[in-house]
């Protein structure tokens, strides 16, 4: 039992590292990128409210991943284990493809594949919904970038005092990289710690703070490279283009927050950069979108395969 609970920990930490090192530079990539905010000073505010959003709002979505696609007394701490590995498994072999992949999609899958496996009552009225807010998150967040840069471009036009431009600039950075973080650790946060609140290994409360914080050290430990790539890349359209897809993402991850269904911050933001394309009559790469589509169908039905490869070497090797 200790070398499970152990394993338990190790993996989920795995995960929510891993999450930590690549997506948030979904919340402050624009902000470091735009030379508004320093790595040191943008870390520090991720990991702030990444943990507020966790431990505060991360549990229905836990339960959603933990309780709501398979029933809890389905869920062994041994098949938790199961399912964040398979997870965690996919995310690295397309990490190292450099394949574009949405841990929450994983996680997902690999909750499914362990259904199958042991022929659990799966809800799939509520894996319709998760579907439902895959496909709609990146729509909203275009909706809302879009609307968001139209006011905003207004709003500073109507500025005359270039002083008051940049602390402007530099207090949406702020903004909406707190918000945008905030639901980050509210959502994704799940990723690593659902399956083991259905397992009834941890409160959603103690996986909130145990996944947060397991988070936050990837921020601090790996994260550099990927936000000042994302950075650079997106605020090429500018300070107030790039605020406008960093938070209208984050209303899009905070109406799924509310509703307690997993969706990929990652695609949220894509779905924001597209909206200010649009707004600012910039050319949309017909690629991205493509790219979003095949990860919503490749990404959780891998994972759930590879669930059901490591589910049947667990009985083959006896562990199960």
């Amino acid at each position: 039992m200790e070398t499970l609970i152990l394993a338990a920990i190790a993996i989920g930490f795995y995960i929510a590292w891993n999450i930590g090192a690549n997506d948030s530079a979904n919340a402050m990539g624009t902000a470091v990128g735009a030379g508004l905010l320093s790595f040191r000073q943008a870390t520090l505010t991720i990991t702030i409210f990444v943990v507020l959003g966790a431990y505060l709002k991360g549990s229905k979505v836990m339960k959603t991943i933990g309780k709501g696609i398979v029933p809890p007394e389905y869920l062994s701490l041994e098949l938790a284990i199961i399912a964040l590995l398979a997870a965690g498994t996919w995310v690295t072999i397309a990490t190292i493809k450099g394949l574009p992949v949405s841990t929450t999609q994983s996680i997902v899958g690999g909750v499914v594949g362990i259904g199958i496996a042991t022929n659990a009552p799966i809800k799939w009225e509520t894996l319709v919904k998760i579907a439902g807010a895959w496909v709609f998150s990146p729509i909203l967040a275009a909706l809302f970038a879009l609307i968001l840069f139209k006011f905003y471009g207004k709003l500073v036009n109507d500025i005359k005092s270039l002083g008051r431009i940049e602390f402007l600039y530099k207090w949406l950075a702020v903004l909406g990289g707190s918000y945008m973080a905030f639901n980050f650790g509210a959502n994704e946060v799940a990723n690593a710690t659902g399956p083991l609140v259905g397992a009834g290994f941890f409160d959603p409360k103690t996986a909130g703070m145990f996944g947060a914080l397991s988070l936050a050290l990837g921020v601090f430990t790996f994260s550099y490279a990927v936000i000042y790539t994302v950075g650079k890349k997106i605020t090429s359209l500018g300070p107030i283009s790039a605020f406008s897809a960093q938070f209208g993402s984050a209303i899009a991850v905070s109406l799924a927050n509310i509703f307690g269904l997993p969706v990929s911050s990652s695609q949220a933001i894509v779905g924001g950069v597209i909206g200010v394309g649009i707004a600012s009559g910039m050319k949309v790469e017909k690629g991205i979108i493509k790219d979003i589509a095949i990860g919503w169908i490749a990404t959780p039905t891998t994972a759930l395969i590879i669930a059901l490869v490591i589910f049947k070497l667990f009985q083959i090797t006896g562990l199960l």
